[in-house]
């Protein structure tokens, strides 16, 4: 399994988190990438997806990394911290 880094850090500023993103991607480093954005404003509820260089199997595999990564915040948050 890979390593996961999460995207946003304790800096909690969407802007500041999405140019780290851009800046791995200008130096090379991504590979491919999933996106999912719910959008606010007149397009309220409307999620937005993107892929880049990903078929199917990448994207169920990328997909597949958040799940666990939400699934591991889970059980850090629910066991713990007793």
């Amino acid at each position: 399994m890979a390593k996961i880094i999460r995207f946003p850090s304790e800096n909690q500023n969407m802007v500041d988190e999405l140019e780290k993103i851009i800046e791995l991607a200008k130096q090379g480093n991504i590979k491919n990438y999933v996106f999912a954005a719910e959008l606010q404003g007149e397009d309220e509820g409307v999620v937005a997806t993107a892929y880049f260089n990903a078929d199917l199997g990448t994207r169920q595999l990328l997909n597949s990394h958040i799940q666990v990564d939400i699934m591991a915040g889970m059980v850090e948050v629910n066991f713990c911290d007793e």
